[in-house]
């Protein structure tokens, strides 16, 4: 699956439904992290709410994906279900030992996949496929020390570095059209 021409609305839909995923998945993994040290900022009801939320982003991105003939977000997209209806504390769901040692598997190993196939476009700016890059580096080193053990501490911050770089791989448009907007405000004569 490629990338071709899609509508720029269907374009912006895709984009916003998959960084709101991301960040949601990205928040519930952070305040995991952050229950270490006893602090749970998503406390309540609050970290549910999220959790249906991210679920319902990421399955409309994933149907925008398929929509948009783009393999990339739709595997984003899945693994983000994967990891907040599987691993998520917010969710709390009890699976069947081996079934939930084959999702704390998988869910790295599809967050890997999208990174690659979104390494090899070939529209991909040089910050785009180190990002990428990066996101198959994270989620592989989730997936290593999610079967071999290591401090509970160590895989939950390879899953929140993961998520971040998920967050900003999924938000490159916005901070692509961000940063052509400083350019043209800083080379403007009247912020100089």
């Amino acid at each position: 699956m490629t990338a071709p021409r899609t509508s720029r609305s269907t374009r912006r839909a895709l984009t916003t439904s998959l960084s709101l995923g991301t960040i949601g998945a990205a928040m519930l993994s952070v305040d995991n992290l952050l229950g270490f040290i006893g602090t749970h900022p998503l406390s309540g009801a609050l970290a549910p709410i999220i959790a249906v939320a991210t679920v319902f982003a990421a399955l409309v991105a994933a149907v925008g994906g398929l929509f948009a003939r783009d393999l990339a977000p739709v595997l984003v997209a899945v693994a983000v279900v994967g990891f907040v209806t599987t691993r998520s504390p917010a969710s709390s769901i009890q699976l069947w030992f081996p079934v939930a040692v084959t999702l704390q598997v998988l869910v790295p190993l599809t967050f890997a996949a999208a990174g690659l196939v979104h390494r090899r476009r070939p529209h991909s700016s040089t910050a785009g496929r180190a990002l990428a890059t990066l996101f198959v580096g994270f989620a592989l080193a989730t997936t290593i020390t999610a079967l071999f053990p290591v401090a509970l501490v160590g895989f939950l911050i390879l899953q929140a570095g993961t998520l971040l770089v998920a967050v900003t791989l999924s938000m490159q448009p916005v901070l692509r059209l961000c940063w052509s907007l400083a350019r043209q405000l800083w080379s403007s004569a009247d912020v100089r």
